[in-house]
């Protein structure tokens, strides 16, 4: 069997083999996901237990945060697992440990170690896709002996999957209107939620932003130490050569950071940043172990593939084309900011969004702004997107752009890049499926498979 094989198969039991198809019974009360993966850990022999826990939390910008933690305890030497989510082009992006992706046969390892377990918890009201994803994570970090697990939040904290580790440093950013449905009605909701990841014991540190009250009044009330970062401990300002970078100074406890060039583009990576190094001192107060120089070093590595993610021209590719999987309405205008300090002359836009999003007053600037507007539809495994002429006629009226509609994704990149000139610019946003789909033509999965990274 191959490897790209034993991947398929290995992600098809994760898929279709794990997704609830029994009807749930009328009038029962679900557990909540978190408890349900409380019951379900000692099926696992208690994998969270091994090593101690990062956990960031928020609407927007967590992924960032997440990467810019691991490459800074990476430059250290302290040997790093990585779980980011949702993963862009292979569940093997969730098992980043040092640098590199799970192989395709440690994939197939840990999804045959999880197999009786899964199978003799399933149930109606089970969770057990998230379950088993998350518990080979935890699992994959066992064996591989890692010092510090660096775990992204999936939806929410306080009842997520997620939120069952042994919390060390707990790291909140802003909180935005998303995932209403869930964590809503209202913004205070949210926070509520986000600020559950705080533990007892743990030390947490928030932006002084949205969500700084909520995680007050958790911390307060679970005896957690709270650090608040204020905007006066960290600046950013744009680098000359316009390609949306920045420069990045912090003044914190023991960091003194001064125009440090950041691997991820865009103003709004200083709020990541500044979460990113406060961490690193509450980790290791004394810089020990956790020197200036690691913290600059990582910060200057991390990057996280479909986030203002340039892509060169090349065969076929006219123009640079930019993909950020902005899906909700603060990662879009924050993208929008970042456009700006772009160098281009035309944009031209393929968009794609799920099913139960609605970012349409976001949308309608993106096509103000843009010479081409091409709606697509994101291919999904069990998630529904949102039909392209659906979301045409929600704005079709409202912008300047050239308006064109086109399911497949493949053929909507391909009308922009036809519309497009040398000095344009091609941008893929919307889903982060939709720039994981289209990311293929650029960086082919199979390879992504056999390297382990998503660059090389």
């Amino acid at each position: 069997m191959s490897d790209w094989q034993k991947y398929e198969q290995a992600n098809h039991y994760l898929n279709e083999g794990l997704i609830r198809r029994e009807p749930r019974p009328e009038g029962a009360k679900p557990r909540k996901r978190r408890e349900w993966m409380e019951c379900f850990l000692p099926h696992l022999n208690h994998p969270e237990q091994a090593y101690p826990a990062v956990q960031v939390a928020g609407t927007s910008g967590k992924g960032s945060v997440a990467v810019m933690v691991a490459e800074i305890l990476r430059a250290a030497g302290v040997r790093t697992g990585l779980h980011v989510t949702p993963y862009l082009q292979l569940a093997t992006e969730k098992l980043w440990v040092d640098g590199l992706y799970a192989s395709a046969q440690q994939l197939h390892d840990l999804v045959e170690w999880i197999k009786p377990a899964a199978e003799a918890c399933r149930g109606p009201w089970v969770p057990m896709h998230g379950m088993a994803s998350v518990g080979i994570c935890l699992e994959h970090f066992r064996r591989e002996a890692v010092e510090v697990a660096v775990m992204e939040t999936g939806v929410g904290g306080r009842n997520d999957i997620t939120n069952v580790l042994r919390t060390e440093v707990a790291l909140i950013n802003n909180v935005g209107f998303d995932h209403l449905r869930t964590l809503g009605p209202t913004l205070e909701d949210i926070a509520r939620h986000k600020a559950g990841i705080i533990k007892p014991g743990c030390r947490a540190v928030v932006l002084d932003g949205t969500a700084k009250y909520a995680a007050v009044r958790q911390a307060r009330q679970v005896g957690a130490a709270l650090r608040v970062l204020s905007e006066e401990q960290y600046w950013a300002e744009p680098m000359p050569e316009r390609d949306g970078r920045i420069f990045f100074s912090f003044q914190g406890e023991r960091l003194r950071l001064d125009r440090v060039p950041l691997g991820m583009v865009g103003r709004f990576q200083a709020d990541n940043a500044a979460l990113a190094a406060a961490c690193a001192e509450e980790l290791d107060p004394s810089g020990e172990r956790i020197g200036q120089e690691a913290v600059v070093q990582g910060l200057r590595r991390a990057r996280l593939p479909g986030r203002m993610e340039r892509l060169p021209p090349g065969d076929g590719i006219p123009c640079s084309v930019l993909m950020d999987g902005a899906h909700n309405p603060d990662k879009l205008a924050a993208m929008l900011g970042a456009l700006t300090k772009l160098r281009h002359r035309r944009l031209h836009v393929v968009f794609g969004g799920l099913g139960h999003r609605r970012p349409d007053q976001a949308l309608e600037r993106l096509g103000q702004v843009a010479q081409t507007l091409v709606l697509t539809e994101p291919q999904v495994y069990a998630k529904e997107p949102r039909p392209a002429g659906e979301a045409a006629d929600a704005i079709g009226r409202k912008i300047y752009a050239r308006l064109f509609t086109e399911p497949q994704p493949d053929a909507a990149l391909d009308i922009a890049l036809n519309e497009a000139a040398p000095e344009d610019l091609v941008l893929v946003t919307g889903s982060l499926y939709l720039c994981g789909q289209l990311r293929g033509r650029f960086f082919p999965p199979e390879r992504v498979l056999q390297e382990r990274k998503s660059w090389w």
